[in-house]
């Protein structure tokens, strides 16, 4: 599009209020609490079953004990490291009841690299495609995907072939009062995105190029997301996720000052072309 007239492209659509890369976010704290005040003000004396973090020691209840019995505990004293491993190790198994109807693999990959990496930003190619069919799916009359093809629709300049500059500032105002794409569909309680990612922090959506011929027009719009692979306190203390042993395991190794663990950037992407056709 040579036309003065036109908007120049790229463009900037919608940046959210909450920045990218922001390091200093509450849920992007580690190892800042002690293990006093994790016991006191966030009541996480009882981490696991099978092993005390404070004490060091894996607890294991022998085979032979009745049910009606008080079975007899043996206390095996292990090292920080073999805690940690134990704990990661049962935020795996734990995670099974969020994740069994879908993306389980995904969250086991991103479990990985806060075990073993050192807060390096994360990407997933499953990850994208989600975020990408969630953008395109949601038929709410708010969604961002709606709001943009509703009203390129409206506001291009049919008799010149333009989107006129003045209009895409409208456009932004209707993106202000839109919903953006988040997991938080009662599926992704279960299918294992609502717990890698749930609400999304930071958005950034760009008109990547526009083309309009006769009475057709074509899109290409691309979403840039990212949310942080940590725990807030609202994370821990909201129920049912307090009482939930992944949280509990999750919170302790990230932020008790013995462990932690550190979170890191969970990055989506999702460029989404669309073909319309004026009314």
């Amino acid at each position: 599009m040579s036309d003065t007239g036109a908007v120049r492209l790229p463009c900037t659509l919608f940046r959210s209020q909450r920045r990218m890369d922001d390091y200093f976010a509450d849920d992007m704290r580690c190892g800042d609490l002690s293990e006093q005040i994790l016991k006191a003000q966030y009541a996480l004396k009882n981490v696991s079953e099978t092993i005390d973090p404070w004490s060091g020691e894996r607890l294991r209840y022998p085979f032979g004990n009745y049910a009606f019995a008080r079975p007899a505990t043996i206390k095996e004293r292990i090292n920080y490291q073999e805690v940690a491993n134990q704990l990661f190790d049962e935020m795996r198994q734990h995670s099974w009841l969020v994740s069994f109807f879908g993306h389980r693999e995904l969250f086991l990959r991103m479990v990985n690299p806060m075990q073993h990496g050192n807060g390096m930003p994360f990407s997933d190619s499953t990850l994208n495609f989600a975020y990408e069919q969630q953008i395109r799916n949601d038929r709410s009359e708010k969604s961002t995907f709606k709001v943009i093809n509703d009203n390129l629709r409206e506001f291009i300049d049919w008799e010149r072939k333009i989107l006129p500059p003045d209009k895409i500032n409208e456009i932004r105002m209707l993106l202000n009062e839109s919903y953006l794409p988040r997991f938080d569909r009662w599926i992704d309680r279960i299918n294992g995105l609502g717990i890698s990612v749930h609400a999304i922090h930071a958005t950034c959506i760009t008109l990547k190029s526009l083309q309009i011929e006769d009475e057709n027009y074509t899109v290409i719009l691309n979403y840039k997301a990212q949310d942080h692979f940590g725990l807030d306190d609202n994370d821990i203390m909201t129920q049912p996720y307090h009482n939930m042993p992944l949280f509990r395991i999750w919170f302790t190794l990230q932020r008790w000052n013995k462990m932690a663990y550190k979170p890191f950037m969970v990055n989506m992407n999702a460029t989404i072309k669309v073909m319309g056709r004026r009314k």
